[in-house]
């Protein structure tokens, strides 16, 4: 448990330096100098956890990354967190869309968290996301979001 701890603070640390470090609860704006940062800082993050259970670590997808990417969007336009897009694809189509052929394990998604650390908390919390995450046999990782102008967040990871 205090790994756990001690990931989720280095999370943060790195998350209050995007911003600004005022201690605030706002919502990060995360400009396209900080998205390599933050896309790997998570996925150092969900390694160091799978890591203390045992587990190998995920690789970063630039094709899975992809596929998040264009849910966190389609999401914002529908307005709702949900796994279908608004063609009614599912996360294993966007995935071979993007070009990943492998299998999808699942897809971890939400809205209007404020900041990262804070999502990834909640995930962890949470039975279902979590064990997503610590899928044995999962070998990759996508992680992509969606700002709107109001600083709203729409977060996606898929893990195949």
């Amino acid at each position: 448990m205090i790994r756990i701890v001690s990931v989720l603070a280095v999370v943060t640390f790195v998350l209050a330096a995007c911003a600004g470090g005022d201690g605030s609860n706002k919502p990060i704006r995360i400009s396209s100098g900080q998205t390599n940062s933050v896309r790997n800082g998570h996925v150092v993050a969900v390694n160091e956890l799978r890591a203390q259970a045992g587990l190998p670590p995920l690789i970063l997808s630039s094709e899975l990354t992809a596929a998040a990417l264009t849910q966190a969007r389609d999401m914002a336009v529908q307005r709702r967190a949900w796994h279908f897009g608004s063609d009614a694809t599912s996360p294993q189509d966007r995935a071979a869309r993007a070009g990943y052929f492998g299998v999808i394990k699942g897809e971890n998604i939400a809205e209007n968290y404020a900041r990262e650390d804070e999502l990834l908390n909640t995930w962890m919390s949470d039975p279902d996301t979590r064990r997503l995450m610590f899928t044995p046999d999962a070998r990759d990782i996508g992680f992509g979001w969606f700002q709107e102008s109001d600083g709203r967040l729409w977060w996606v990871q898929v893990i195949g």
